[in-house]
């Protein structure tokens, strides 16, 4: 077979499917308590992020042979922000949630439609198109504006920004036709729908992450299924950690006696902390 002409090889590498990889990989890691899966989710977010950004923020959709090339489009943020929150969540590296808000912010700055709400699939920033497509469908591959609907919701309770939640309302009001003619079609913005009606929890773990009782709790998180949630981790062995500059919120949530404590908020208000696994589990029934 080596003598013969070899078949064309697909061998370029795209940043809305690398997204969704990183996603898959990073909730992988976590219900099945794999940190190989996260490594793996890690070196291919280091190099999207270390050969696909283009000077102005922005990302290039593909890259191949050395060159990254052709402008990014809704589903290359969309899916990579996506998957840097998960790979937050799996590996709670304040860099990866910092990049998904700089990216959302190119995201709504150059793709949010002002008029009627949602997100283009192209940019402003290149060429004047006739027409500039909306997609809210679910086939195959969800679409942008629902993944980007969900981004919203997440990023807001993480940062406590309101008006990033209505940004995501208002994607849910801009396809509501779309939806009720359809909904079968659109499941992962009916998900999205699902985490912003609630309840959804913001789950913040305050412990020195290096502890044994840190590593359990956050274990037991990502082995339950509960999707509705955003999970924070306020190192206790740190004064100011660096995700307090991105949640204020979690400033104040300290760890009790030295263990690590969970605090399960519904909408920023809290339950009494707990230091025990079980206990937080059921606030999350």
């Amino acid at each position: 077979r080596e003598k013969r002409i070899h078949p064309h090889k697909d061998d370029k590498i795209l940043v809305d499917w690398n997204g969704l990889m990183i996603s898959a990989l990073s909730k992988g890691a976590q219900a099945f308590d794999n940190p190989e899966y996260a490594e793996a989710a890690a070196r291919s977010a280091d190099f999207i992020l270390n050969t696909m950004l283009k000077p102005d923020g922005g990302l290039f959709h593909r890259y191949r042979d050395g060159e990254a090339a052709v402008s990014g489009l809704l589903d290359d943020y969309a899916f990579l922000v996506w998957g840097l929150l998960d790979l937050y969540e799996a590996t709670f590296k304040v860099s990866y949630l910092e990049m998904a808000l700089e990216l959302n912010s190119y995201l709504l700055k150059h793709f949010w439609d002002d008029k009627s709400g949602g997100f283009y699939f192209t940019p402003d920033t290149e060429e004047v198109l006739l027409i500039r497509q909306k997609e809210s469908y679910d086939g195959a591959l969800p679409s942008g504006n629902s993944v980007a609907m969900l981004n919203l919701l997440r990023l807001g309770r993480i940062t406590a920004n309101s008006d990033l939640e209505d940004k995501a309302a208002n994607i849910g009001r801009s396809f509501f036709e779309n939806i009720k003619q359809l909904p079968s079609a659109h499941s992962q913005l009916l998900a999205a729908v699902d985490f912003g009606l609630g309840p959804s929890y913001e789950v913040v773990i305050a412990g020195n992450s290096k502890a044994e009782d840190t590593k359990s709790m956050l274990k037991a998180l990502g082995k339950k299924f509960a999707p509705n949630k955003v999970v924070i981790l306020r190192p206790a062995e740190q004064e100011s950690p660096d995700i307090i500059r991105i949640a204020d919120f979690t400033r104040e949530l300290k760890s009790i006696n030295g263990k690590a404590t969970a605090y399960v908020c519904l909408n920023y208000a809290c339950q009494l902390p707990t230091t025990d696994i079980n206990k937080m589990l059921e606030l999350l029934s």
